[in-house]
């Protein structure tokens, strides 16, 4: 499975959401989800975003992963198993023990434009009425052939 995720804020500290992508290796997507954070930056929404959505795939019961994100920082970070920032350094280490529970992965970094569904996911989340308020859809189950 392939896996898109972004965070986005509104402002350097201010509401935050995060939105992931799931597609199979066809490209057909097979789960989406959004949810609204409470107030942090783009960066804290980002790790958030890959932490929840690695977890969410182990769940789901994905085996081999690709995960793919538009910040270099938090990719970079997740690829070296550290960050400067220290507030962070918790998370990272999580969503490595997360990702060491797969039979592969592999992560890369995408630009805005590759990663455009997950980001407007994100984005959509900003407008939720409530912080912890999670949107999904399992898209495996819909047919639209009626």
């Amino acid at each position: 499975m392939k896996v898109n995720f972004d965070g986005a804020s509104q402002g350097n500290l201010g509401p935050s959401g995060v939105g992931f992508i799931v597609e199979d290796w066809n490209g057909h997507v097979m789960f989406f989800g959004a949810k609204k954070l409470d107030s942090g930056t783009n960066n804290i929404a980002e790790v958030f975003a890959a932490l929840m959505v690695v977890k969410f795939s182990r769940q789901a019961g994905v085996s081999k992963l690709h995960l793919e994100g538009d910040s270099l920082v938090i990719i970079q970070a997740i690829m070296k198993g550290s960050i400067e920032a220290r507030h962070l350094q918790n998370a990272i280490i999580n969503i490595i023990e997360e990702l060491n529970k797969f039979d592969d992965y592999k992560i890369s970094h995408v630009n805005r434009m590759g990663n455009k569904e997950a980001d407007v996911l994100s984005k959509w989340a900003l407008s939720f009425n409530e912080i912890g308020e999670f949107i999904f859809e399992d898209m495996r189950y819909l047919s639209f052939d009626d």
